[in-house]
C-alpha cells in the first residue's frame, strides 16, 4: 500500500511508530534496491552492531526469497553492493543545503552523517558481509 517504505518515511516517537509518510502509488522497483532500502537504513546499520544488523538483513533477504521464489538470486546477493554504492553516490540529503538551505536542521544533519557513516561501514566490510549473505542464501 505504501510504495516507499524506507526508514526515513517511518516517523518514530521514542520506540513507537508515530506515522508513516510519503505515500505514493506503489511501483515495483529493482529488487536489490528495494531490499536495501529496507535493510540498510543508516540508523539500523549503526545502532544494532554489525553482527545483529547482518542477521536481520539476511532474515529479510530470506523472507523476500520465500515470498518471491522466482526472484533472481543474484539480485539478492548484489543488494549489499547496490546499497553501498547508492549511499555513497547519492546526493540525498546532502543536496538539501544547496537546494533548500532553510530545510537544514539538526535532524537532517544527523541523518546525513549517519548515512555516510553507514555507507563507509558497509564498504569497509563488504566482502565479509556478502560472503555471509551468500552462505545464508545457499
Amino acid at each position: 500500500m505504501h510504495g516507499d517504505l524506507a526508514g526515513p518515511n517511518v516517523l518514530l516517537k521514542n520506540d513507537d511508530v508515530a506515522a508513516i509518510v510519503d505515500f505514493g502509488p506503489p511501483t515495483p522497483g529493482y529488487l536489490a534496491w528495494e531490499i536495501v532500502r529496507l535493510g540498510c537504513d543508516p540508523k539500523s546499520v549503526l545502532s544494532n552492531g554489525v553482527e545483529s544488523w547482518l542477521k536481520g538483513y539476511t532474515d529479510l533477504a530470506l523472507a523476500y526469497r520465500d515470498a518471491n521464489p522466482k526472484a533472481p538470486a543474484d539480485d539478492l546477493l548484489s543488494s549489499l553492493r547496490v546499497g553501498c554504492a547508492a549511499k555513497l553516490c547519492s546526493t540525498f540529503p546532502l543536496s538539501a543545503p544547496v537546494e533548500r538551505p532553510h530545510l537544514v536542521d539538526a535532524a537532517l544533519e544527523s541523518y546525513a552523517r549517519a548515512r555516510h557513516e553507514a555507507a563507509l561501514m558497509l564498504l569497509d566490510r563488504l566482502p565479509v558481509l556478502e560472503e555471509a549473505l551468500r552462505d545464508t542464501l545457499r
